[in-house]
């Protein structure tokens, strides 16, 4: 009771309220174990430097007390301070803290490494999806990098690759190889959709093959079957509408034309 008491003490004097504390000790009591001094105390200042109020740090920390047993100062100050030198804003920064915490953990000079690589990629640091780019590296190894790249080599030509990485879209290299394959061959394999459309839109590669593009392209297939549609659909308002509007637009009005379709393919 005597050691606890100063490490509840730290928080309610940094102006974090009973609750704030409750919250945080719950999401992971081994914070207790750790130094008011040399280490709790820090980091909460840290945070809060990088967050700007109490209640964003505690909105971080009850998913994310762990944060509370690093030093930040050798870990996440460093590799913030590093990417806003790179052109990122802080803004941006802030949210990638939520979403991706540990990545802000990582040794700085292995943020410098992805940084490298980035560049090496030909990512433009002013876009807003270099430090996408940076995370989705550090998400994976280098091996598994060159493969996704020699995977999508095999099935669509090196332009396509470039227009994935030159096209500001890092996002799509986080699939797996398997999805690649499977969406690449689907899409492929329809008469009127060849290798331009997943140049221009790779992002296509990131729905789901099972739960979006099979079931809409069924739907759009059957209604043109039919003539019930007054103009082609494209695909790209096929893969990229939202699912209530798409049930909305092309198959609460077409019931009767769509009985022959499952039901629980249709329901999109």
């Amino acid at each position: 009771e005597i050691n606890i008491k100063p490490k509840f003490k730290i928080f309610q004097d940094l102006g974090f309220s009973t609750h704030d504390v409750a919250d945080i000790v719950a999401s992971d009591p081994w914070i207790l174990t750790r130094s008011v001094d040399d280490r709790i105390a820090p980091s909460i200042s840290d945070l809060k430097t990088v967050l700007g109020s109490n209640d964003d740090v505690v909105k971080l920390l009850r998913t994310s007390a762990w944060f509370l047993k690093s030093d930040l100062q050798k870990t996440m100050m460093p590799n913030i301070e590093f990417l806003r030198n790179c052109g990122i804003c802080s803004s941006q920064i802030v949210s990638y803290v939520f979403s991706f915490p540990r990545f802000f953990l990582l040794k700085p000079e292995s943020i410098k490494q992805f940084v490298e690589r980035a560049d090496a990629l030909g990512f433009d640091r002013k876009s807003n999806m270099f430090l996408a780019a940076i995370r989705m590296l550090s998400s994976m190894s280098e091996e598994n990098w060159k493969l996704k790249l020699k995977l999508l080599g095999n099935w669509v030509s090196l332009k396509m690759i470039s227009c994935l990485l030159l096209g500001r879209h890092p996002q799509v290299f986080a699939v797996s190889e398997r999805k690649i394959k499977q969406v690449t061959d689907f899409l492929l394999n329809r008469t009127n959709i060849g290798i331009s459309f997943i140049i221009s839109h790779p992002m296509v590669l990131i729905c789901s093959l099972e739960r979006r593009l099979k079931p809409r392209l069924l739907v759009i297939e059957t209604l043109e079957s039919k003539n019930s549609l007054r103009r082609k659909v494209s695909m790209t308002t096929i893969y990229k509408m939202p699912d209530k509007k798409f049930r909305e637009k092309y198959v609460l009005p077409y019931l009767k034309e769509l009985e022959e379709v499952s039901m629980s393919i249709v329901g999109t």
